[in-house]
């Protein structure tokens, strides 16, 4: 090879005059070229098309978040496990409670500090679901939501053994008076 191009085209430069070019295999390329797409503009278009769907599926996964966050209203709302759990303990409690409306009623302050008990679990249980609509799924809310249907149990069972504690107390006095 020789040291320079220029002394390369020198020594054959005979040769490079001798073949003729053909013009027709060079304008039919040309033509191919320009009647093809070029691959940067089918590159863009592929990086547009990708990036407009990340774009629709993130927007439509945080309105769906959004929807679903506003909708809840109770465990239920998140999803069928938790569903079927609140499920349980509304009938439970709402058994317990038809029980204990059905019962004679007394005044006892006992009474009426457990009523307050119920309803400062009924601010907790609506804390813990605003926690939820605020900051999304929290597992340690949903327990406490939870746990707050058990301690309804709790109290309204011991309402109702209360209730019938003084039923019995008053029926023996009864007895004895006669």
């Amino acid at each position: 090879m020789p040291d320079s191009w220029e002394e390369y085209f020198e020594k054959n430069r005979a040769e490079q005059d001798v073949y003729e070019p053909d013009v027709q295999r060079m304008w039919q390329g040309i033509d191919k070229d320009l009647k093809q797409p070029s691959i940067r503009w089918k590159s863009w278009m592929t990086k547009a098309a990708i990036v407009a769907g990340l774009i629709f599926s993130v927007s439509l996964f945080v309105r769906h978040e959004m929807m679903m966050q506003a909708q809840i209203d109770s465990l239920a709302a998140i999803n069928e496990e938790l569903a079927q759990k609140e499920s349980n303990y509304i009938n439970q409690v709402n058994l317990k409670w038809d029980e204990f409306k059905s019962m004679p009623s007394t005044d006892m302050k006992f009474e009426l500090m457990l009523l307050e008990e119920l309803e400062l679990l009924d601010t907790i249980y609506n804390k813990g679901l605003n926690d939820i609509k605020q900051h999304g799924y929290n597992e340690r809310a949903v327990l406490i939501m939870l746990d707050t249907y058990e301690k309804r149990l709790r109290i309204i069972e011991r309402l109702i053994n209360e209730k019938r504690k003084k039923q019995r107390n008053e029926n023996k006095s009864k007895h004895i008076r006669i």
